[in-house]
């Protein structure tokens, strides 16, 4: 609003700042950029009808049992800080085109939670989570299993995942498919539509890094992931797996860009 109280017109510009506070942003505008980014996931199947109520209309499993991957990630360096992450893909078609769609994700950033909820919808949630290897950060030895675990509250175990690297992996034997996300702003008056209701597709764009004998740093070998509590405010319990079909690890550096609407729910 003007100082007299009328509302700024389409000509007028915005007070300074590409997020809000207006002025002091909480983030720049992008593209975001991912330095030595350090990722495991384990890839497993589910009956696509337990899953299908934390699916937005037009969003379904492009097989049956479902294929679903179960994500953790280390970031010690981005745009927003460092910070964990954890987070599930399930691979789906709209449209006749294939996605990966991210129903539900934690983080345990201020910065990155606002971001990827406003920018693209990711849903994402704060959580205590802790990426070591072999226990050691809880008293125990290292060894050959890197352990993530997710806690929400503190003290409730949402998710626990382990992996054991055994041998490097082809890149080129992953399928590549961007990832959707489901922005879903909702009104701030009685009776009015959403403010935004929306499918986002994000094309991520990323680049290995390789050891000394030129191998890139894209590994596979034995996974699992467990999900602990039984939880109605947070039900990833609904991804219990039926069966893992694959484990891999990854370091790499990525950016991230605004995304392209593919489906509009207000339209």
């Amino acid at each position: 609003m003007t100082d007299d109280g009328d509302v700024m017109s389409n000509n007028e510009s915005m007070p300074s700042g590409f997020s809000m506070p207006l002025g002091a942003s909480l983030y720049p505008a992008p593209p975001y950029e991912f330095r030595r980014a350090q990722q495991s996931w384990v890839a497993f199947e589910v009956d696509p009808q337990v899953i299908a109520e934390l699916l937005p209309p037009g969003v379904e499993p492009d097989s049956d049992p479902a294929v679903c991957e179960a994500w953790v990630c280390w970031y010690p360096w981005t745009t927003f800080g460092p910070y964990h992450e954890s987070y599930i893909m399930v691979r789906v078609v709209v449209d006749g085109v294939r996605y990966w769609y991210q129903p539900v994700i934690f983080t345990d950033s201020e910065v990155p939670l606002a971001a990827g909820r406003e920018i693209w919808g990711f849903a994402k949630k704060l959580a205590v989570q802790q990426w070591d290897w072999g226990g050691a950060a809880r008293g125990g030895t290292r060894n050959e299993q890197l352990l993530f675990t997710v806690e929400r509250p503190a003290g409730q175990r949402i998710m626990t995942y382990t992996f054991a690297p055994e041998r490097p992996f082809d890149a080129a034997e992953r399928e590549s498919l961007p990832v959707l996300s489901f922005r879903h702003i909702p009104p701030s008056e009685e009776g009015a539509p959403p403010a935004a209701s929306e499918l986002v597709r994000l094309d991520v764009e990323g680049h290995l890094y390789h050891a000394a004998d030129g191998t890139p740093e894209f590994w596979t070998g034995r996974g699992s992931v467990s999900f602990d509590a039984r939880s109605v405010i947070d039900p990833w319990h609904l991804f219990t797996p039926q069966r893992i079909i694959g484990a891999y690890w990854a370091t790499l550096d990525f950016s991230l860009g605004l995304g392209t609407v593919v489906k509009n729910y207000l339209d």
